[in-house]
């Protein structure tokens, strides 16, 4: 190794592909090879690249996803079970009745809005009250991490 202009020279050897399209990069860019080097190799180290960053994201949008799939599934099945249940228990009305079970419909359907807006508006949901599936926590996505870092950076 040279020291040359504060800097260490470092030479490395890859494959003529690898080359090439090192090669291609430098000429799109209009920069040194050196310079593209040394900023892939500063990603690369500090395990600051846009793509790690871009499947950091990518991986929080798939668990938001995986939980709002659960919840429309759970709603589904709320909802199902709801009208097995209210059709099974409802009988028919007479003619003379329906008038007033309207009205009593009217009621109790503003009552149940209001009493949803409430609920909604204070935070709590239906679904909170029901048992939670962890698909990953923190500490759990940082262990990931931390040995796909050690994977990259090999053996020692």
């Amino acid at each position: 190794m040279k020291t040359f202009r504060k800097r260490v020279r470092v030479q490395a050897y890859v494959e003529p592909e690898l080359a090439r399209r090192l090669a291609q990069r430098r000429m799109t860019m209009g920069a040194s090879e050196s310079g593209i080097v040394r900023s892939s190799l500063v990603q690369y180290l500090d395990g600051s690249s846009d793509m790690e960053l871009l499947l950091r994201r990518l991986d929080r949008l798939g668990r938001a996803d995986e939980r709002l799939q659960r919840d429309l599934e759970l709603l589904s099945e709320s909802f199902g079970a709801f009208l097995r249940t209210w059709f099974a228990h409802t009988p028919a009305l007479p003619e003379d009745a329906k008038g007033f079970a309207r009205a009593t419909a009217e009621r109790r359907y503003r009552q149940l809005i209001e009493h949803v807006g409430q609920r909604f508006s204070g935070g709590r949901r239906f679904l909170d009250d029901l048992p939670h599936e962890s698909i990953a926590d923190a500490a759990e996505l940082d262990a990931v991490r931390s040995e796909v870092d050690a994977d990259r950076r090999g053996p020692r």
